[in-house]
């Protein structure tokens, strides 16, 4: 089989490249039957590399974990490849692509907009040239309908509530002009928006045609004649329809808020033990972009913490819908028993409890007591549900009187809670939704009042639901501060908890990022199965522009490093100072820091300005500092950049784990050097870390050391990933800590880092690192010819054919050497690993 290579209005032809248009970029080519349409003029060869992984995992209908260094164009290639696919297997379903913030969101459908109007204009042209003088239009035409998703504080566009900055006044102003009470006996002037939101769906009418949306665009069609309606709204409509979806990891992980969208599978926090079929795999396609912490983020979404703050506003908003019970119970005695109804109804037809517990339910204390009661009164019914949460919380309060931490197992306290409180545990796992309903019937816009309670719901429907996974801590110092303030956290141990019901529901899970390494541990720790496709791509370039330090002491041969027993040694913190002063008189523009934690930042901080550091460093750039308050750091950024940008350079001191290591991006000038002080290891002292790590221990096999490198050197990857954020960028990644010069850390470093660096840059002195770096932005400051063809870093059509017709031939030997003896009776051993490359499928290579 040919390689087949068209120009964007060309026809398809065996290794034929059409002239390029004036008005578009971009060409389309084939990965074995599959016709991508790739928006640019060119593709990098990682790129390449990186679709064939992942048609190979959709292929096969499994799951992947595929790392590309950041500035390669991950997302285009994502979108291209999976766009493509669809387009050609309809079956497939629709693609959810999650992200964590808006920025990014609005960037990814920017992204997914090029891919699909390239696509349009290449089948109108294909379609025009063979002379059909019938045009297809929308689906038929390489149109689809993709949508963001976000918060109702991003997408109102109520001249009122959008003015609101704080998210929960937002809903809760959101509510009191949507609720259907309030709607009904007009009590407020109403939502236009909403109405017309009502209104659309009323008539059947379509709320958009086919188009990329992104939540500007909603807003704007919010505020548009001849539409109007609500964004958020209509945004959750939408997205069942959608072919493309792009929203928040919450919005998938966390089953409160999955619940609503009906993303993320079968709700996992109202009954993990559902009665009935299981859920027949949907033949969708999900991708978490940037999902190096996605265990973080899974355990996050089914943790609760209480405080005894937290359990007095309980106790609060029990009184409070005590009262509103018996002013409906006066008012309207039917409000109540319609509300039950529908719970019950509601929990049956989602197969989550049969009719036996349905019957139950009614009487979550008791069930006994039904069998003698003529009536049963629904109005008792809410009474005795409130009268159960009063109970727990006494408990929890009681149970809060604690002179030392401790920890125990969810069976350990419902055994208690049966005991002592007379709570039946059967019963725990639907407080969350009883409490809701509840909440819905007595007509409650202001929710956010009644977090507290919700969050004790949330605590105990997880006690009910999960026998495994989760600990329950008591610590009466949380903060390790000194100050008596008891906690009392329900944490989750388990990540693969949250993303089990996605794995299941969905067809293929794709998890990406640039610094993902090492792959081996993800599908481990979050329970991934069928794992097709594990990659790391090395970024191609044509001249080293990326030049990794490894700093082991200073010229006095004292080893520099920030584990404890060092932290406070003069020599180590004097080695720090004097590296960084070194780097400030020889790195142009921005030089970016991070350290281990806010308390070390504080601490070495401190000892410079004492030793003169601070006053030395700021005779040639200006120095910012990161804090724990967002509205100040990103006040400090902000002039930060403008320091770069007048041509003076600066330096900013940040921290790892934090705002500016996770979301922040200093390309091209604004971060010409990183330097990572210490290794991020997160508090081993902490009694969450270590529940994980024993449990981990138990039931992965996962060593407690194994961890906490794999977790530090992602934190520290991420760091020095800031930097570099295209090919053309450029920059030193100085790693200050001797202990990054062992295997075991090394060996975790992402291989697009590792690949560049030098056996003569793992052990050096400061001064030595910094000759290193001068002589390294010298050599980048030379004038450079661009390579062509193969063995370049950026691949023309031309070029991209040159590559699959080599690589074919590369299987054609491969397989030919691989072949087994005829006289060879016995079924020959697979390969343990195959390279799939385009439509070919290589040997292990050698070597």
């Amino acid at each position: 089989q040919g390689f087949l290579i068209s120009r964007h209005h060309g026809r398809r032809g065996h290794g034929r490249i059409c002239p390029l248009s004036s008005q578009r970029m971009g060409f389309t080519f084939f990965i074995g039957d599959l016709r991508v349409f790739f928006p640019y003029d060119s593709i990098y060869p990682e790129q390449y590399r990186y679709m064939c992984e992942l048609k190979r995992a959709l292929d096969a209908k499994g799951n992947s974990v595929l790392e590309m260094p950041t500035g390669t164009g991950k997302t285009v290639t994502l979108f291209s490849l999976i766009t493509s696919y669809q387009w050609a297997h309809p079956e497939v379903g629709r693609l959810v692509y999650c992200t964590r913030t808006v920025p990014e969101m609005s960037k990814a459908l920017e992204e997914l907009r090029k891919v699909i109007d390239f696509r349009v204009e290449v089948l109108a042209k294909e379609i025009s040239g063979s002379g059909d003088e019938a045009s297809p239009a929308g689906l038929a035409a390489g149109h689809i309908l993709a949508v963001g998703l976000s918060a109702r504080r991003n997408m109102c566009v109520h001249p009122e509530v959008s003015k609101e900055g704080d998210r929960e006044r937002v809903d809760e102003m959101c509510r009191q002009l949507t609720a259907p009470w309030a709607r009904e006996k007009g009590k407020t002037s109403g939502c236009a928006h909403f109405e017309k939101y009502e209104a659309a769906l009323n008539h059947q009418s379509q709320l958009l045609e086919t188009g990329i949306y992104t939540i500007e665009d909603l807003r704007a069609k919010g505020l548009e004649e001849g539409f109007g309606w609500c964004p958020y709204y209509a945004a959750r409509r939408l997205i069942h329809a959608a072919s493309v979806v792009v929203l928040n990891y919450q919005y998938v992980l966390d089953p409160k808020v999955s619940m609503a969208s009906s993303l993320g599978g079968a709700p996992s926090l109202p009954a993990a033990r559902r009665q009935g079929p299981a859920t027949a795999t949907e033949p969708s396609i999900v991708v978490f972009d940037e999902a190096h912490n996605i265990d973080d983020v899974c355990i996050e979404s089914l943790s609760v913490k209480l405080n005894r703050q937290r359990l007095d506003q309980s106790f609060g908003n029990l009184t409070r819908l005590g009262n509103e019970i018996d002013r409906v119970k006066r008012d309207d005695a039917s409000r109540l028993q319609e509300e039950y109804k529908r719970l019950v109804q509601g929990l049956r037809q989602a197969g989550q409890i049969d009719d036996a517990m349905a019957d139950q339910l009614q009487s979550p204390v008791l069930p006994e007591d039904l069998v003698t009661e003529a009536v049963p009164g629904n109005i008792r019914r809410a009474e005795h549900f409130v009268a159960l949460l009063r109970r727990v919380v006494n408990f929890f309060r009681r149970y809060l009187h604690v002179e030392r931490a401790q920890c125990e197992g969810p069976l350990s306290i419902s055994h208690k809670l049966e005991e002592d409180a007379e709570v039946d545990s059967k019963s725990l796992k639907f407080c969350h939704e009883r409490l809701r309903s509840l909440l819905n019937t007595l007509q409650v816009a202001n929710l956010d009042e009644f977090t507290p309670i919700t969050k004790v719901a949330d605590f105990v429907t997880l006690l009910g639901t999960y026998s495994q996974g989760f600990t329950i801590i008591v610590d009466p110092y949380p903060e390790a501060q000194g100050i008596y303030d008891p906690t009392l956290i329900l944490r989750c141990l388990d990540a693969s908890i949250a993303i089990r019901p996605v794995l299941k529901r969905y067809q293929s899970v794709v998890l990406t990022s640039g610094t993902i390494s090492p792959l081996e541990m993800y599908p481990k720790i979050l329970g991934m199965s069928n794992v097709v496709a594990t990659e790391s791509f090395s970024i191609t370039m044509e001249r080293k522009c990326l030049c990794p330090l490894i700093v082991t002491h200073g010229p006095d041969q004292v080893p520099i490093s920030s584990r404890f027993s060092l932290r406070e040694d003069p020599s180590v913190v004097q080695n720090y100072g004097s590296l960084l002063e070194q780097l400030v008189q020889t790195i142009p523009d921005g030089l970016v820091c991070f350290f281990t934690s806010y308390r070390y930042l504080e601490q070495v901080l401190e000892k410079w300005y004492e030793t003169g550091v601070i006053s030395r460093v700021l005779q040639h750039k200006l120095l910012f500092i990161e804090t724990a308050d967002v509205v100040a750091t990103t006040y400090a950024l902000n002039l930060y950049r403008q320091a770069c940008d007048s041509g003076q350079g600066a330096v900013f001191l940040s921290v790892a784990r934090g705002k500016v290591a996770e979301g922040i991006d200093f390309d091209r000038h604004y971060g010409r050097c990183v330097v990572l002080f210490g290794v991020p290891f997160q508090y081993t002292l902490s009694r969450e870390l270590r529940a994980r790590l024993e449990f981990l221990r138990q039931h992965y096999d996962i060593k407690e050391s194994e961890f906490l490198n794999f977790d530090a050197m992602r934190q520290a990857s991420q760091c020095l990933g800031r930097v570099i954020r295209s090919k053309r960028d450029y920059g030193v990644m100085i790693f200050a800590d001797q202990r990054y010069a062992r295997s075991d850390k090394r060996s975790k470093i992402p291989d697009w880092i590792r690949h560049f660096l030098e056996p003569g840059h793992v052990f050096m002195a400061t001064d030595l690192a910094v000759e290193a770096a001068g002589n390294f932005l010298l050599q980048m400051s030379q004038p450079y010819e661009e390579k062509k063809g193969i063995g370049a870093s950026v691949l023309t059509p031309e070029a991209l054919k040159e590559l699959q017709a080599e690589d074919s031939k590369a299987k054609e030997v491969d397989t030919s050497e691989a072949k087994p003896e005829t006289s060879t009776p016995d079924r020959p051993e697979a390969p343990k690993r195959l390279r799939i490359e385009g439509s070919k499928v290589l040997a292990p290579s050698r070597g």
